[in-house]
């Protein structure tokens, strides 16, 4: 089919685009050649990158944006050297004047049906402001086995819907009073094998339907009870 581009603009050019990709009509085949993509066992749209060696950026550009579920890992001997930015956010990707609105509508589709995000083993050594803000459907993030060695509360702003929060075996030192603070439905929250010494007042301000904590592995000489005020009964270890 030969187009003229004469009479052309932006947003029809992006829509043509888009649908020549799938983004727009339902049938994105985009997967990294690094990845596999198939089904998870319960159904959900998986991009799975393990083979190691990536760096920055995380090409979610090559990935079907109806993904459910990401997970990058590495092997001990090829790991990944990465960083946690605002990568999932669709005017970030590409770029797209708001002004274009109906081209704009269909690019922030992008990633509205993740609900699960795992990156581990990637020597993530810091998580940028706003990382997550582009996806509020994210109810799993897993950020274990990096570098990691602060947190703060503007890292999670924008995940409303986050119920579990796994960030064992990184290097944290310390949590800020309201850290997790934006997390309201959280209910599962790991952080063993930190280099945690202590807990502040008010550290897990919010987190009322916090059930289960994990804390284990730290350097705790003796916790401040003032730290777990905000949380409801829930099962500490």
């Amino acid at each position: 089919m030969l187009l003229s581009c004469r009479r052309l603009h932006l947003p029809s050019l992006v829509l043509i685009w888009l649908a020549c990709s799938g983004v727009a009509g339902g049938t994105s085949p985009l997967c990294p050649a690094s990845c596999t993509c198939k089904p998870s066992d319960k159904g959900k749209r998986r991009i799975t990158c393990l083979a190691g060696g990536m760096t920055d950026p995380i090409p979610t550009g090559q990935m079907d944006p109806r993904a459910e579920v990401l997970e990058i890992s590495a092997p001990e001997d090829r790991k990944n050297w990465l960083t946690v930015t605002t990568i999932f956010q669709a005017s970030k990707n590409f770029n797209i004047s708001k002004i274009y609105s109906r081209a704009y509508k269909q690019l922030a589709l992008h990633f509205k049906h993740l609900e699960e995000l795992h990156i581990s083993n990637s020597n993530i050594n810091q998580i940028s402001m706003h990382a997550f803000w582009g996806i509020p459907s994210l109810k799993i993030l897993n950020l274990s086995v990096n570098n990691i060695s602060s947190v703060f509360d503007h890292n999670f702003r924008g995940l409303v819907n986050l119920i579990e929060l796994n960030l064992d075996d990184n290097r944290i030192a310390a949590l800020p009073t309201g850290v997790f603070k934006h997390l309201t439905e959280l209910r599962t929250l790991n952080l063993q094998r930190n280099a945690l010494q202590e807990l502040v007042p008010r550290t897990f301000l919010k987190l009322v339907k916090l059930h289960v904590l994990r804390i284990s592995g730290n350097k705790f000489d003796e916790l401040d009870p003032e730290a777990f005020k905000e949380i409801p009964v829930c099962m500490i270890k």
